[in-house]
């Protein structure tokens, strides 16, 4: 008899969790306010851990790229950024269940701290 309450306990929680949030919500239109953006598209997720993944080009002072994975445990976001093989104009990060990988060209570094900076903030 106990068991059946567990189980409906359980699927009343998971039944309360909020809905994932949208692309357009995880990379605003404008970060910054001097940061906007161009496209946004879905990507295919490259491992099973990472469930959803987009990547949006924003233009501003200078042209940056924004991976951004969406995990299923903060854990693997956070994996993701300690193994992360670093290259020239690329910058990663993780927050929470997501990991960023921002890659730019011919961008204002002042710009692009207040960029990051907003990013997370807004994560």
């Amino acid at each position: 008899m106990h068991r059946r309450y567990w189980i409906a306990a359980a699927l009343a929680w998971s039944a309360c969790s909020p809905p994932p949030r949208s692309a357009e919500d995880l990379l605003p239109a404008r970060v910054d306010a001097v940061w906007e953006r161009k496209s946004l598209h879905a990507m295919t997720p490259p491992q099973t851990a990472i469930p959803r993944a987009f990547e949006a080009a924003y233009e501003g002072p200078g042209k940056l790229t924004v991976d951004l994975y969406e995990a299923k445990v903060s854990g693997t976001a956070f994996e993701m950024s300690q193994h992360w093989k670093m290259t020239a104009n690329t910058v990663v990060f993780d927050k929470g269940r997501y990991f960023v990988l921002l890659k730019w060209e011919q961008a204002d570094r002042q710009a692009l701290k207040a960029f990051v900076r907003a990013l997370q903030k807004h994560l």
